[in-house]
């Protein structure tokens, strides 16, 4: 090797070196930091080229991956299990049952959710979302949350939410209720409304009623049951028939149990299930969820109208609905009954038969009557429960798992949640073209307004958020009612002493501070095609009046007109004077009958005698000289009015009698009073029949001697004795 190339082999092998290094790592280790000015913007780093996704295989193909297990509850979040069996939301609908005092549980509930009203909700301005609550399961020993749910109030009524209160050995809920407001007064359209006020009651007998004694009025007739009502002490009021109103059911009178007393709620119309809201199902929260800070719940499964009517239950003492497997027997044994019929030794029978064992459903009354004219609809419903009861039909899942599962095992299809993909088909459930109303106890929410075929709105954000806050302002009217209630509790109350005699039960009233914007929902439609029909109770009290005017219809001012007619025979007396010979001159004393119709005109009586004159028992020449004496009686007359009196067709069948003035006594009068005489009958002669000689003649007995009845009809006294002897002596 030659000198040169010593020299150049190392050069090229530290050439070679640095070559490699710069192939082997081109990026830098870290990016440069850049160099701003100052107060400019740092540039942002240029993102590096990310290299295209390989494709992956479709389904069914070699290579494609196996998915994981999905979560039972999608778009649920781990720890939280959705209930398709559980109380119905207690201001969604009111039983008929006698309340008793909750239970006391010895676990302390977990404090309210809050909850985030869904994007969607049926149409209306009025429709108002209301809050969840928790409640008790006995039967799983925990609480579940009852979900908040999107409500059009009844007319007139404001919610006043239960809450849970600290009792000696746990906790006790309150239930709430559908309370009415004070309507406005009509003078003042603008006055806002009404506070409501709650009077708390003692507790009332228990109901007698035994159902309907008759028969319904018509086929569109629905009963409402009798309820006892406070009037000072309890009165019962029997039920009566109404008449059945389209898309407006009645919720019968009942009471509310508190711990300051019992609420008495009178009867009052409430729309239809399909048109009161859209009922979402209860849910099981694990205690780290509803702990966890910020934590907020959307519901987004409804409890479906069609499935549930095939599995609801009320339960005594308790104001709400049950819906889902409540067939087996041990249910029975604590109380719980299908809506629609009993059960009894032969099984399951549809409708309510009267006696002591009468059972009453408001729900019920209205759908029976509504669909009376389909058989088939009465036949399923006493076929489902029956079947149901005994075991013969499937029963529904109690959770949405089950549900999947069963809706795979009927559809033959492998989906993890097969409840989202149900669709509906005129009101029906399907799912693979299968019905599954039956068995699809909860339905996703965006199937709710083909299911109750009702309209469905979409809810800004701004809107969702308004209403939770109205919420819980509302659920705060709860804790405001807990803490009245309890201070009338803890009322000292009176000392009952040894002999002296019971006190009787006064009500206690509180006023519950309602927000506003709840108050203002609760008002009543002014357009007649919304509003509710009227109340049939308060109804038939108001035509009292109308039965008034006919006992008035006697009206005294008719009276004194009929009277004068009666007066004349006291003029009669004159004749009395004559010994026996006057029971002829008696009937001629008659005539002097006709000149009460003569009095009041005076100056046409004096024709009309003479020519009644001819007639010997009519003795003319008589009337005519007494008339115009008679003419100032008329006067007098109106006040001996007080006299009963009969009217002119009366007298002609008294007239008969004669015996009467035969007597020579004073009494005589009578004669004269009762003339047989029937042409002056024929002269609309008015004389009083039998029973008003009675009162007749203790009158003229002591008169007679003085002629007191000349007296006070005439001021001259002394001189109608002298005419009135004049024209007796006449006649003989």
């Amino acid at each position: 090797m030659t000198e040169r190339m010593r020299k150049v082999l190392p050069l090229g092998v530290f050439g070679s070196l640095v070559f490699t290094l710069a192939a082997i790592n081109t990026a830098p280790a870290q990016e440069p930091i850049p160099l701003v000015a100052p107060g400019q913007p740092p540039v942002p780093p240029v993102p590096p080229v990310q290299p295209q996704p390989i494709p992956l295989p479709l389904p069914g193909q070699p290579g494609y991956p196996a998915q994981p297990a999905q979560p039972a509850q999608p778009a649920q979040g781990e720890g939280i299990e959705v209930l398709a069996k559980g109380p119905v939301h207690e201001a969604f609908a009111s039983t008929a049952e006698a309340p008793v005092a909750s239970p006391v549980v010895a676990k302390q509930p977990p404090e309210p959710i809050e909850e985030l009203p869904p994007d969607q909700k049926p149409e209306g301005d009025n429709v108002q979302w209301l809050p969840g609550y928790w409640s008790w399961d006995e039967e799983n020993n925990q609480f579940i949350w009852v979900s908040g749910f999107w409500r059009q109030p009844p007319p007139g009524r404001v919610w006043a939410p239960g809450s849970w209160r600290e009792v000696k050995g746990g906790w006790q809920y309150v239930p709430g209720f559908w309370q009415e407001l004070a309507p406005q007064q009509p003078q003042q359209p603008l006055q806002p409304q009404v506070q409501p006020e709650i009077e708390y009651l003692p507790q009332p007998p228990q109901s007698i009623e035994i159902g309907p004694t008759v028969g319904a009025p018509n086929a569109t007739s629905v009963y409402v049951p009798g309820s006892w009502v406070w009037r000072g002490k309890y009165l019962w009021r029997p039920g009566v028939w109404i008449e059945h109103r389209r898309d407006w059911v009645w919720v019968p009178a009942h009471y509310h149990w508190t711990p300051a007393g019992y609420v008495f709620s009178d009867g009052y119309w409430d729309y239809t299930l399909a048109h009161r809201g859209v009922l979402f199902a209860p849910v099981v929260f694990a205690p780290a969820v509803y702990t966890r800070r910020g934590f907020v719940y959307t519901p987004v499964y409804v409890v479906s109208e069609p499935c549930m009517t095939g599995a609801l239950f009320v339960r005594r003492g308790h104001g709400h609905y049950y819906f889902g497997d409540y067939f087996d027997n041990r249910y029975v044994d604590r109380g719980y009954s299908a809506w629609c019929g009993t059960v009894g030794r032969n099984g399951f029978s549809i409708g309510f038969s009267t006696g002591r064992t009468w059972g009453y459903d408001p729900l019920w009354s209205y759908y029976s009557v509504q669909y009376r004219n389909s058989p088939r609809w009465h036949g399923g419903v006493n076929d489902l429960y029956a079947g149901r009861y005994s075991g013969t039909v499937v029963r529904p899942p109690t959770t949405l798992v089950q549900q999947n599962t069963t809706l795979n095992n009927i559809t033959r299809t492998n989906v993890t949640n097969v409840t989202n993909n149900i669709t509906v088909v005129n009101g029906t459930p399907m799912v693979a073209n299968r019905d599954v109303s039956n068995v699809a106890m909860v339905a996703p929410l965006k199937v709710a307004p083909d299911l109750q075929r009702t309209k469905f709105e979409a809810v800004s954000a701004d809107r969702r958020r308004a209403e939770s806050v109205a919420a819980g302002q509302l659920r705060d009217v709860g804790t405001q009612r807990n803490k009245l209630e309890t201070a009338v509790v803890n009322q000292p109350k009176p000392i009952a002493v040894p002999g002296a005699p019971k006190v009787a039960v006064q009500p206690q009233t509180i006023k519950l501070d309602v927000p506003k914007v709840a108050a203002q929902r609760a008002r009543v439609a002014t357009d007649e095609t919304k509003a509710p029909p009227p109340n049939p109770l308060r109804a038939n009290t108001s035509p009292g009046a109308k039965i008034d005017p006919p006992k008035v219809d006697p009206k005294p001012p008719v009276l004194p007109p009929v009277t004068p007619k009666v007066n004349p025979p006291v003029v009669a007396p004159k004749v009395d004077p004559k010994p026996p010979v006057q029971p002829p001159v008696t009937p001629k004393v008659n005539p002097p009958v006709v000149a009460p119709k003569v009095d009041p005109k005076p100056p046409v009586q004096p024709p009309v005698t003479p020519k009644v004159d001819p007639k010997p028992p009519v003795q003319p020449p008589v009337t005519p000289k007494v008339d115009p004496k008679p003419i100032v009686v008329p006067p007098v007359a109106p006040k001996v009015d007080p006299k009963p009196i009969v009217p002119a067709p009366v007298p002609p069948k008294v007239n008969p009698p004669t015996a009467p003035p035969v007597q020579p006594k004073p009494p005589v009068i009578q004669p004269p009073v009762v003339q047989p005489q029937p042409k002056p009958v024929v002269a609309p002669v008015v004389i009083p029949p039998k029973p008003q000689p009675a009162p007749v003649q203790p009158r003229p007995a002591a008169v007679v001697p003085a002629a007191p009845p000349v007296k006070i009809i005439q001021p001259p006294a002394p001189k109608p004795p002298a005419p009135m002897g004049k024209p007796a002596k006449k006649p003989q």
